[in-house]
């Protein structure tokens, strides 16, 4: 990390990721997306929040985390609409 890395909320990293804020503050406190705690606040570097999303992306987690990364299958041909994308989960 820099010291010009920039610091981002937890609205901006979920805006980010595109996930609701509280996922965002769950994975912060499982260790599954690094934070700073500042006083009541709690910050996020965008290049942790880069680094940690590769590592879930390839299957690695991060800190010892519970979560997963699953590849959803394209092929699926299930009652809900297959998705090539990535997903957290835990």
């Amino acid at each position: 990390m820099s010291g010009l890395d920039e610091l981002l909320t937890t609205d901006e990293v979920a805006e980010l990721l595109h996930i609701p804020p509280l996922t965002v503050s769950d994975y912060a406190r499982r260790g599954v997306l690094p934070s700073i705690k500042l006083g009541r606040h709690r910050r996020f570097v965008r290049s942790d929040v880069a680094d940690a999303i590769e590592l879930l992306r390839l299957g690695r987690g991060t800190r010892g985390s519970d979560a997963a990364v699953h590849r959803r299958d394209p092929g699926h041909r299930g009652g809900e609409e297959a998705d090539s994308g990535y997903s957290l989960a835990g």
